[in-house]
C-alpha cells in the first residue's frame, strides 16, 4: 500500500507524508498523529525531528530522557507495556529503595569485577546527583538503617512522576520496538509497531528478562541483532535453589541475621550477611538475595555446588567452643539443644542439633566426635546450591550486553555509530540495596547526555 496522504499534524499545518507502512517516513519537522490510506488507518506518535529515541521506560530511560530534555532535545520515550516503569513501581515493595551511602570504589566493589566499568558513570551522575535532583522536583528522601535512601512518602510512583514531569518526555506505550535500523555502521532508526520511523541515535534501555510479567529479553534480542554479545543472563537478586530437604521442612522460618559463603577456587570466597528466610525451594531474605547472582553463575559453570550457611555471624569456632564449655559448666544437665535454641531460633537450634547427632544429649555429656561435628555445623554448615531463581521470581539479572563492546566513558556501542546503552541491559549486576537502582540512574544520565555528539 503506498501513495501521498494529506493529513494535518498536531501544529496545524497540512504537509503531504509517505503513510507507506513499514517502511521509513520522510524526514520533517513533525509527524502526524494518524494518516489514512485507501481506508487503513496507521497511527503515528506526533514526533519533533531530535533525532533520538529511547527504549524502555525503567529508571535508565527516565534518566535518559531527563539528560535529553536539559540538553535541548524532546525525548521520546517507547516502551513494550502498556504503562511506564513497572519495574521500578514495584521494586522495594513499592516504596524503592534508590541507592545507599556508599563511597564509589566501595559501591563498584559491589559489582564484582565489572565494576570498574561503572566509574565514569558514577563520577558523571553520583548518588549525590540524584538525592538533589529528587529533592528539588519535591521528592524528599529518607535515610534508613544508616544505609538505605528511601523516597520520604515511601511511594516510588513519586520518583516516577519526579523524573517525568522533569524531562517532559513522550512516553509512547504499548510500543514494541522489533528492530533497531543502521545504515552504514550507524543508527536510522527504529521498527516500531510495523511501522519504521527515521531516528539518528537510539539509547537503549529496555532492561533483562528478571521479574516475571514485568521483565523481557526483547532488548538484548534487539542487541544480539545489531552483532552485540550478550552474556548468559542469569537470576540475580533472587532466592537459592537447595538440595537439602531439611532446608524445605522449615520453610517459612527467618534469621535477622546470617552469614553465607562459596569457596571459588583456592582462595576466592564469596560471602553474604544478612536476614535469611527458609522457603519451599531453599533460602531467600537478603542475605540469600546477594549472593543469587555469583551462585547462579558458579552453578551455571560446575553444576551443584557447596554452599555453608554461618548462623551466627559475629562468632567463630573458638567463641562458639569456649560457649559449650559454659554450658557444660553452669547448666549441664540442660540438653544442647535447650541451650542454643537461646542463640537461635528454636526450630533452627533443634535442625542443627539434629545434623550433629546430638539432639537429646546433654551439655554435660556431649562427645568429641558430635562435639566437633557441632562446631562445624555453627560456624558452616554444608548445603548444596543448585542454582537460583527462577528468573521470573529475580529482581534483576547477572549478564547481558558485554561491556568489551561498549565506551565506558560514554556508553556508545563500540559496533554501531549512535547507538547507547543505559541499565541492566548490560552485564552488571549488584545486590539488594539500591545499588542497581543507582547504576540505571547513573548510566542512564551520561547515555542520555549523547557526548560523543558535544566533542
Amino acid at each position: 500500500m503506498s501513495g501521498k496522504a494529506r493529513s494535518r499534524c498536531e501544529g496545524q499545518q497540512v504537509r503531504p507524508l509517505d503513510c507507506r507502512p513499514g517502511t521509513l517516513i520522510s524526514s520533517a519537522d513533525h509527524y502526524q498523529r494518524t494518516c489514512s490510506v485507501k481506508g487503513q488507518v496507521f497511527f503515528l506518535q506526533v514526533f519533533h525531528m531530535n533525532k533520538v529515541a529511547v527504549i524502555g521506560s525503567g529508571p535508565a530511560g527516565l534518566s535518559a530522557a531527563l539528560a535529553l530534555r536539559e540538553n535541548g532535545r524532546i525525548p521520546v520515550i517507547f516502551e513494550r507495556r502498556d504503562l511506564p516503569a513497572l519495574k521500578l513501581l514495584a521494586s522495594g515493595g513499592g516504596r524503592c529503595n534508590f541507592t545507599n551511602i556508599l563511597d564509589q570504589e566501595a559501591f563498584m566493589s559491589k559489582f564484582g569485577r565489572n565494576g570498574r566499568f561503572m566509574r565514569d558513570a558514577l563520577r558523571f551522575a553520583p548518588r549525590e546527583w540524584l538525592v538533589s535532583f529528587l529533592e528539588t522536583h519535591g521528592v524528599p528522601v529518607q535515610l534508613t538503617d544508616g544505609f538505605y535512601y528511601f523516597p520520604e512518602s515511601g511511594r516510588a510512583r513519586d520518583i516516577l512522576n519526579a523524573f517525568l514531569t522533569a524531562s517532559r518526555a513522550v512516553v509512547k506505550t504499548s510500543s514494541e520496538v522489533s528492530e533497531i535500523l543502521t545504515e552504514n555502521g550507524a543508527v536510522s532508526g527504529i521498527r516500531v509497531n510495523g511501522i519504521a520511523i527515521p531516528f539518528e541515535t537510539v539509547i537503549l534501555a529496555a532492561g533483562g528478562p528478571a521479574w516475571r510479567g514485568l521483565g523481557s529479553a526483547s532488548g538484548l534480542k534487539l542487541a544480539e541483532m545489531l552483532g552485540h554479545t550478550v552474556v548468559k543472563p542469569l537470576p540475580a537478586v533472587a532466592p537459592l535453589l537447595i538440595r537439602e530437604d531439611w532446608v524445605k521442612s522449615l520453610a517459612g522460618v527467618s534469621l535477622e541475621r546470617a552469614r553465607l559463603f562459596m569457596k571459588t577456587g583456592k582462595h576466592r570466597v564469596l560471602e553474604t550477611v544478612g536476614s535469611l528466610l527458609f522457603t519451599h525451594e531453599g533460602l531467600s531474605g537478603f542475605s540469600a538475595l546477594d549472593l543469587a547472582g555469583d551462585a547462579a553463575a558458579v552453578c551455571a559453570e560446575n553444576g551443584d555446588s557447596e554452599l555453608f550457611l554461618c548462623v551466627r555471624p559475629e562468632w567463630n569456632r573458638e567463641d562458639w567452643a569456649l560457649e559449650l564449655e559454659r554450658w557444660r559448666r553452669e547448666d549441664g544437665w540442660k540438653l544442647i539443644r535447650s541451650h542454643l535454641a537461646r542463640h537461635v531460633v528454636r526450630s533452627v537450634a533443634d535442625m542443627i542439633c539434629d545434623l550433629s547427632e546430638c539432639y537429646e544429649v546433654k551439655a554435660c555429656n556431649l562427645p568429641a566426635v558430635q562435639r566437633d561435628t557441632l562446631l562445624d555445623n555453627l560456624t558452616a554448615l554444608p548445603l548444596t546450591v543448585y542454582g537460583a531463581g527462577p528468573m521470573g521470581k529475580a529482581m534483576a539479572m547477572r549478564g547481558g550486553v558485554s561491556l568489551k563492546e561498549i565506551h565506558p566513558a560514554t556508553l556508545e556501542s563500540r559496533l554501531v555509530k549512535g547507538l547507547y546503552f543505559a541499565g541492566e541491559i548490560l552485564d552488571l549486576a549488584g545486590p539488594c540495596g539500591g545499588y542497581n537502582m543507582q547504576w540505571a540512574f547513573s548510566s542512564g544520565r551520561l547515555a542520555g547526555s549523547l557526548r560523543n555528539l558535544h566533542r
